[in-house]
């Protein structure tokens, strides 16, 4: 199966090279380093030290990635570190967060020859993959040239699996070429075992997105209110990482709970900055008054701020006592990280379809931190609850910032799995 992948891969590289050259012209950064996307990854001298080149496909990969290669770098600073990632995003979050690369670079597009004048330039000694960046074409080529890999904060939901095993042998056959399988959560490593992957291969080592959050404190906390325009004790929600369908329920929810409580601000954060002109239209379809983040002037906020910058959502939770997660409400759904809000304090809400954080958002629930809604109707009921809650916050907090710590450590192991590799 992988052979015809190769083949079909070698067909497609000729189509590829116009459209994708055209499909970059629109990207901040794809078109100015086109040639990665190809295979000219900045060349590496071959020498005493040891290259470890880490995938991490955007910015939530990069996050996760960062905490580990601190640790690594700490205990082995001569070991050259390489990363490639796929989005502007991500890019833009490597350039920020991972100070100790030595190249940050596009990822090569998965056709044999740009794959394989990537290794050939490269020359790694070790290949990490970071959740779900998985090219069956490269992995290939980099198992069949010895070179040891390692999956980190792996994570597959049973619908990925089920896909993967209708893909026939090749993703099994990619998964069996790893070295060592580290996963996320239970349902993960249980996944893996489904697609016939020796136990011996698969590791529970939990997220290190943990290790690399800093909830925001006191003096974070007020400046930012000031930023926004927000006054000490003016209430707000937050609505985070929405996907297309789940605004026009925030929204609903939004215009009942005004109802109840004027002087309330939703914070409105999509995941696709470049949807911001769509919410922006269906703002001004429902009459509700608004202003975009980058726009905010003197006066006091809208009724809704929407966040149209990059980098600033873990703040924006750390406003609030509670917050809605995206891509849940609306199948196939799947959910965003729930961490950022829990970190800060925040109750967290989130829809029915959250396979892949349903770990997380479990243990969450148990105690009494994260809250299932499924209508516009249960998050008013929920936001309002949290919003006339006065005496239980700082308990709250408290109970939140412990689950949090609770779930750290990751970064460590990890870090100590992949140094295992130059012992």
């Amino acid at each position: 199966m992988t052979f015809f992948y190769h083949i079909l891969s070698l067909l497609v590289a000729v189509v590829i090279v116009p459209l994708f050259a055209l499909f970059s012209i629109f990207s901040r950064y794809k078109f100015k380093f086109l040639e990665h996307h190809f295979g000219f990854a900045p060349r590496r001298k071959k020498g005493e030290e040891k290259t470890v080149w880490l995938y991490a496909l955007s910015l939530g990969e990069v996050k996760a990635a960062a905490p580990v290669l601190k640790n690594i770098h700490e205990k082995n600073p001569n070991l050259k570190i390489v990363i490639s990632v796929t989005t502007d995003s991500g890019y833009e979050g490597a350039l920020e967060h991972l100070k100790m690369a030595e190249n940050i670079f596009f990822h090569p597009l998965d056709c044999l020859p740009f794959t394989w004048l990537a290794i050939s330039r490269i020359q790694p000694d070790l290949y990490v993959v970071t959740d779900t960046g998985f090219w069956p074409g490269l992995i290939d080529q980099l198992h069949n040239k010895n070179i040891p890999m390692i999956l980190l904060n792996g994570r597959i939901s049973h619908t990925s699996a089920k896909r993967y095993l209708k893909a026939g042998t090749l993703f099994q056959v990619m998964f069996k070429q790893f070295d060592r399988l580290c996963m996320q959560n239970k349902n993960s490593q249980q996944a893996m075992v489904d697609l016939g992957i020796s136990p011996e291969k698969i590791e529970l080592v939990g997220d290190p997105k943990f290790d690399g959050l800093q909830p925001a404190n006191n003096d974070d906390k007020i400046r930012f209110r000031k930023t926004l325009k927000l006054e000490e004790n003016r209430p707000l929600w937050v609505a985070g990482s929405t996907h297309a369908g789940e605004e026009e329920i925030v929204l609903d929810a939004h215009l009942h709970l005004k109802k109840i409580h004027p002087d309330l601000v939703l914070i409105l954060a999509p995941r696709r900055i470049e949807r911001v002109d769509d919410i922006s239209a269906l703002l001004d379809k429902k009459n509700i008054p608004f202003c975009r983040r980058s726009l905010l002037g003197d006066s006091l906020p809208k009724s809704v701020i929407l966040l149209d910058t990059m980098g600033e959502l873990a703040e924006v939770y750390s406003l609030s006592k509670v917050a809605f997660i995206g891509r849940s409400l609306i199948e196939p759904g799947g959910g965003h990280s729930l961490m950022e809000p829990l970190a800060n304090g925040a109750a967290v809400l989130h829809g029915p379809y959250i396979e892949n954080i349903g770990h997380a958002a479990d243990e969450a629930r148990k105690q009494g931190l994260a809250f299932t809604v499924n209508n516009a109707e249960d998050i008013c009921e929920k936001v309002h609850a949290f919003l006339e809650q006065k005496e239980h916050d700082q308990d709250f907090a408290e109970k939140a910032k412990c689950f949090f710590e609770n779930q750290k450590g990751a970064a460590k192991k990890l870090a100590g799995i992949v140094l295992e590799t130059f012992i």
